[in-house]
């Protein structure tokens, strides 16, 4: 399986002191990232999309993440994950699974205006196949 991550950031750079660690998710770098993403072509078929989501914490950059909880059955239980999953008949694309799987597993609505672009796809540890385009 192949996952295909969106990455996004919320803004918070502005609300920071200058000279910290957070000035690395100012306006400028958003810009630069958001033009070496546009390169990125989404794939006209995905079987599942997670967000990447940068944030600030303490003033530092960070990254949102969950923790499944270890109740669950099968083979992700426990594991720490980006919000996301698979690809639904109703999403328009890997962007939209993304944002939907956001909006069901962390309750936040994220505007596709937030989204900087598409990364390339990494492929599941364990079927182990390659899949770069």
């Amino acid at each position: 399986m192949s996952l295909h991550l969106a990455i996004i950031c919320r803004r918070l750079c502005t609300k920071v002191p200058p000279n910290s660690p957070a000035e690395s998710l100012c306006y400028e770098t958003e810009q630069r990232c958001r033009e070496v993403l546009s390169r990125t072509v989404l794939p006209d078929k995905a079987s599942a999309g997670v967000l990447v989501t940068l944030c600030t914490f303490h003033g530092a950059p960070a990254f949102l993440y969950t923790l499944r909880s270890s109740k669950l059955k099968g083979r992700h239980k426990g594991d720490i994950s980006f919000p996301g999953g698979k690809f639904d008949a109703s999403d328009k694309d890997i962007i939209d699974t993304a944002l939907r799987e956001a909006r069901e597993e962390l309750g936040v609505p994220v505007v596709r205006s937030m989204v900087w672009g598409p990364m390339k796809p990494i492929t599941d540890w364990v079927r182990k196949r390659t899949s770069v385009y």
